[in-house]
């Protein structure tokens, strides 16, 4: 071994018996010539080697390729895909459409019946007769003796979209509405 490696390990032996016996401590003493002699002698080996590192050749790392992430479901996603499908000017998909107007008339009826304070019964008559909203676009689309507006029916052909789209963003703002409380 080296000289100075075997000094450092009885520098360090001799500390920790001193930490753990106290006798050996007091018999050591020393004074402030030897302390200030460690000192110094820490200051010069941490000075060499903040010297030793300086010359040394730094390399990057290259972290490599990002994990991909498997993309999340979004919640939602599946309904937004039916209302896109049904919703469109296409002919068919009747047993679609009637289902998922069957779905928004039931949540229509129980915002309608929270928001009066009214039986099923009430609101479901209310709905199924227009009468539960002053937007004669989301009334339509409920009612089928009620004719859509003609603004609506004009919209549907020049933009190309389905009059059941339009009644169906018309009843789902009105429940938003009146699930939110605003006027």
């Amino acid at each position: 071994m080296r000289p100075l490696a075997v000094a450092g390990v009885l520098a360090v032996a001799v500390g920790l018996l001193a930490a753990l016996d106290r006798g050996i401590a007091a018999a050591i003493s020393p004074t402030s010539a030897v302390v200030t002699l460690i000192g110094v002698l820490g200051v010069v080996q941490g000075v060499r080697y903040a010297n030793a590192r300086r010359d040394r050749r730094r390399l990057l790392t290259d972290p490599g390729e990002p994990e991909r992430r498997a993309p999340a479901a979004v919640p939602g996603s599946d309904l937004n895909e039916r209302i896109a499908r049904v919703a469109s000017p296409a002919p068919g998909g009747y047993r679609d459409r009637r289902d998922l107007r069957d779905r928004v008339r039931e949540v229509a009826v129980d915002a309608v019946a929270r928001d009066r304070n009214c039986s099923q019964e009430a609101a479901a008559t209310a709905v199924d007769d227009g009468t539960w909203t002053e937007d004669p676009a989301a009334s339509a689309f409920f009612d089928t003796r009620t004719a859509y507006p003609i603004r609506v029916r004009l919209s549907a052909t020049v933009r190309g979209r389905s009059r059941y789209w339009y009644g169906l963003r018309a009843a789902i703002d009105e429940i938003e509405r009146i699930e939110g409380g605003a006027a």
